[in-house]
């Protein structure tokens, strides 16, 4: 009966030091990105508020030029409203209530392909970030790398933001 005991404990022995030997081998290399700041870099140093600014300055100026006239307009009906003959104020009233529709339309549209373009450059930001960290981690052995936000404590050595922010430039 001894010899089983001493077989079966020697065999547990045995069975633990191997798992723990196969853990440590499965550990792998992990790093964290601070993928928010480093997007807010990317887009600050990329210039994409000023670039969608310049393809959009022709539509901003139309809109601001509708709005303009549709305040003008309001103005005059309530400086001279009542000293306007009902046929006059009738007519301004439909100018200005097209001038407006107009206008909301417009600012509309323009707000929502700023909007679209906007997320189109930001997706561009996201490709190029997600190469360039694939790129430093196969470079640097690392098995994972976790957006920094998931990580609860990770060692400094492993935030790989300021070398991914180098090498997007």
């Amino acid at each position: 009966m001894k010899p089983i005991i001493k077989a079966a404990g020697l065999s547990l022995a045995i069975i633990s030091a191997s798992f723990y030997a196969t853990a440590a081998e499965a550990a792998q290399k992990v790093g964290y990105v601070a993928t928010g700041p480093v997007l807010a870099q990317m887009a600050k140093k990329s210039n994409v508020s000023e670039k969608l600014r310049k393809e959009f300055k022709d539509r901003i100026a139309e809109v601001d030029r509708l709005r303009d006239r549709l305040e003008k307009g309001v103005e005059k009906l309530q400086r001279n409203g009542e000293l306007m003959s009902e046929k006059e104020r009738t007519k301004l009233q439909r100018e200005l209530q097209a001038l407006d529709a107009d206008f909301k339309l417009k600012a509309k549209n323009l707000q929502e392909d700023q909007r679209k373009r906007g997320a189109e450059e930001e997706r561009k930001l996201v490709v190029k970030l997600q190469k360039t960290i694939e790129t430093i981690a196969k470079k640097e052995g690392y098995d994972m790398v976790i957006n920094s936000q998931a990580v609860m404590f990770a060692s400094p050595k492993d935030d790989l933001s300021e070398k991914v922010l180098k090498a997007v430039k």
